[in-house]
């Protein structure tokens, strides 16, 4: 599965304006990280996504949550038990 998991931030890192993929597990420990996300960004993005979760908890897919500044936005998602988040310049 690490390969597997390693392969996608790789596809993703490839995507046009991607500066930083992080993914996490349930517990919020990184299980990989690339570009500018950092481990220490792990328990944020996956507390965001567990937070996110609670505003609609009668939905079974987990929300997308937008963070947008003027230098970056992060994107963030749970599926399966695992948090992604992309950082990307903001086009």
């Amino acid at each position: 599965m690490e390969s597997d998991l390693e392969s996608a931030v790789e596809e993703l890192m490839q995507e046009r304006g991607v500066v930083g993929v992080i993914c996490t597990n349930q517990e919020g420990l990184a299980l990989t990280v690339d570009g500018s996300a950092s481990e220490v960004h792990a328990g944020l993005v996956s507390g965001i996504a567990q937070e996110a979760r609670k505003l609609f908890p009668e939905i079974d897919l987990s929300p997308i949550v937008v963070l947008e500044s003027d230098t970056c936005n992060l994107l963030i998602r749970s599926h399966e038990g695992t948090t992604t988040g992309v950082f990307k310049v903001p086009s």
